[in-house]
């Protein structure tokens, strides 16, 4: 991840040592410290003892065998039944709820005609450190029970370190999958953990590799990149069976980040990085998985063809270089993909230099990002800002900056010495556009106001100001396209409007809908602000995400929203007496577009000590989802 730095409000800089419907609260139990009672349990249950396992049942006769817990290994919160299926046409789980009123998680699976002789019965849902209840019944072609039975499976409780978890108001869209970012001192983890209807913990990975990042699901499938050496892409299901593993690395390839994206063909888009570079999060691939252990490589893109170097209009970048790993040799930090199945072209982001639409080959489509990024005062033609260069010195951060604007008839636009065209980081491209050469100014998109004309203020083209229609996201994630063809960005607000102090009180993150209508040449076009939903809070700040977090539309047509850095380590110590008490960790709110209502919320406390310190981000982002799995043949 990327190193940030953060003014104060008198513009002493810090440096900060990082690398990238039901109420109730929920506190993690610490996994096997000690013994710790389920409060849910009923009075006359044996109090919880941390012993993973399943009680003795006389199965004396019966087509089910012995419980086995986690079967994979990756899943602690999952048991596998054996059974015989001679004669079973369907199989029905349930888990018991704790609360005593709750339906139980029920689940129904079908035996298919070719099914082996002996299956696996999936139990998902477990509740940590209880004796669940769980029934199982195997019906025939008529739906007459064959055979019924009840096992108590005592789970552990939940590392100490997993969030405290609250909820408010009323899911009625399935679960919430969010990606965690743990920090125990002796390695990185990220976990995915998914959450009830009611905001309880009922599902989480434990995988053999520290960080799956990200997570991604589809249908009754996750895809974790990441995984052994970090350049793996693996598919699972929920039950933490490995359905296919495909390493990058023989094509060249290293680092799978950000974002895995599967196409309606089937075939991945992923954010990697190149193994001969010495630059990072700046490369876009496509691979056919057909045969996993020799996948083709269908497409690749090197976005430092497309992208600028916009270190010069940011506080909190240097110069680009490979002297600093991890920060000065990441100028793009690309971090998100989505394919547009309408015209086959993908939207990438940057989280530093906006969003792009590229057909297969390369061609740009158009670009999302205010125009002063098509500037820059470059009269020696190096690619870098002359007055930048000209006064940088390392141990000042405020020299990290260049001569980028100035005051003009009572408004800011760009500075006079910012007249040169900026090109993308590789320089000019080789592609051939069928009209012009390659130039931002041809690309960029125009903004309309409410009514549909052009917003003709020059600071607001260049995003050095607002518009009361219309604003420029800053240092985004997650472009995703709506059902009516509309983008919604999650617009973190780092550094809004070129601002000097990326952090304080007042900044704030907001989602973002646009409306994109394509030029008729099909380069650049016009953008209108369609809605917005602003995350409110007081002070502003204890809402705001600078980095990571993400929107995706339901099926319901709400908005799932994500502020996933929520009082991270980006916030140095001084500014830790101003952010008090605020919220260190993450939420996930659903919202309703029509009239911007909030239906419900689900807020992460993260967990801190000397073992476990505050990082740089908790929530990644997060997903609606039915879980479910299949049974499995023996």
């Amino acid at each position: 991840m990327k190193r940030f730095f953060v003014l104060t409000a008198i513009l002493v800089v810090f440096s900060m040592l990082v690398s990238c419907g039901g109420s109730g609260k929920s506190d993690p139990v610490n996994d096997g410290d000690s013994e710790t009672p389920d409060e849910d349990a009923d009075e006359d249950e044996e109090p919880y003892t941390d012993e993973e396992g399943v009680t003795d049942t006389d199965l004396t006769g019966s087509v089910f065998s012995m419980p086995k817990m986690n079967p994979s290994g990756n899943i602690p919160l999952s048991a596998a039944v054996p059974m015989k299926s001679a004669g079973i046409a369907k199989v029905t789980v349930e888990v018991a709820d704790i609360d005593g009123k709750s339906a139980p998680f029920k689940r129904e699976y079908t035996v298919a005609e070719d099914a082996s002789e002996n299956v696996e019965i999936p139990v998902l849902g477990l509740f940590p450190a209880h004796k669940n209840k769980v029934t199982v019944a195997a019906l025939d072609a008529s739906g007459k029970a064959i055979d019924e039975k009840t096992f108590e499976m005592t789970t552990k409780a939940l590392p100490k370190d997993f969030p405290a978890i609250e909820m408010t108001g009323t899911i009625n869209s399935g679960w919430t999958m969010v990606n965690w970012l743990r920090t125990p001192r002796s390695r990185t983890e990220m976990n995915g953990i998914a959450l009830d209807e009611l905001g309880r913990v009922r599902w989480y990975s434990d995988l053999a590799f520290p960080v799956c990042f990200p997570i991604v699901i589809k249908d009754d499938t996750f895809y974790c990149g990441g995984g052994e050496a970090e350049t793996h892409v693996t598919k699972y299901d929920f039950m933490g069976y490995v359905l296919e593993d495909i390493d990058v690395a023989p094509l060249g390839y290293k680092n799978v980040h950000h974002e895995v994206f599967i196409k309606p063909d089937g075939n991945y888009l992923l954010g990697v990085d190149k193994k001969d570079s010495d630059y990072i999060e700046d490369r876009v691939i496509e691979i056919n998985p057909s045969d996993p252990a020799d996948p083709q490589l269908r497409g690749a893109w090197n976005l430092n063809d497309t992208f600028p170097d916009v270190a010069d209009l940011f506080i909190d970048m240097q110069p680009t270089s490979t002297e600093i790993p991890g920060q000065t040799n990441n100028p793009i930090h690309h971090n998100a993909i989505f394919y547009d199945e309408s015209d086959d072209s993908i939207i990438v982001g940057s989280q530093t230099a906006g969003i792009v639409k590229l057909t297969h080959s390369g061609y740009v489509k158009w670009y999302l990002a205010p125009h002063l990024f098509g500037l820059i005062d470059d009269e020696d033609k190096d690619g870098k800002s002359d007055s930048f260069m000209a006064k940088y010195d390392p141990a000042n951060q405020m020299t990290w900056i260049g001569d980028y604007s100035q005051e003009k008839d009572g408004k800011t636009v760009a500075g006079e010495k910012y007249v040169n065209e900026r090109a993308p980081i590789n320089g000019i491209p080789y592609k051939v556009y069928s009209e012009f050469e390659f130039s931002y100014p041809e690309f960029f998109l125009t903004p309309l106001d409410k009514n549909g004309k052009e917003i003709e203020d020059l600071s607001v083209k260049q995003g050095l100001m607002a518009h009361e229609d219309f604003a420029w996201p800053f240092r985004a994630h997650n472009p995703t396209i709506l059902k009516n063809g509309n983008l919604m960005i999650f617009d973190n607000g780092l550094a809004r409007n070129f601002g000097l102090i990326p952090i304080s009180q007042n900044h704030y993150s907001r989602v973002v809908e646009y409306k994109i209508t394509p030029d008729k040449d099909g380069y650049g076009g016009t953008i209108q602000q369609i809605w917005e939903y602003i995350l409110e809070d007081d002070p502003m700040w204890y809402s705001m995400s600078i980095i990571v977090s993400g929107a995706n539309e339901l099926e319901n047509g709400n908005r799932l929203i994500t502020s996933g850095s929520l009082g991270s380590s980006f916030i140095p110590e001084m500014f830790r007496k101003a952010y008090g008490e605020g919220p260190v960790g993450a939420f996930i709110i659903e919202v309703d577009p029509k009239d911007n209502s909030e239906k419900n919320r689900i807020t992460l406390d993260r967990y801190i000590d000397d073992d476990y310190p505050v990082n740089e981000f908790s929530a990644f982002r997060a997903y609606r989802f039915e879980i479910s799995a299949s049974l499995k043949n023996k």
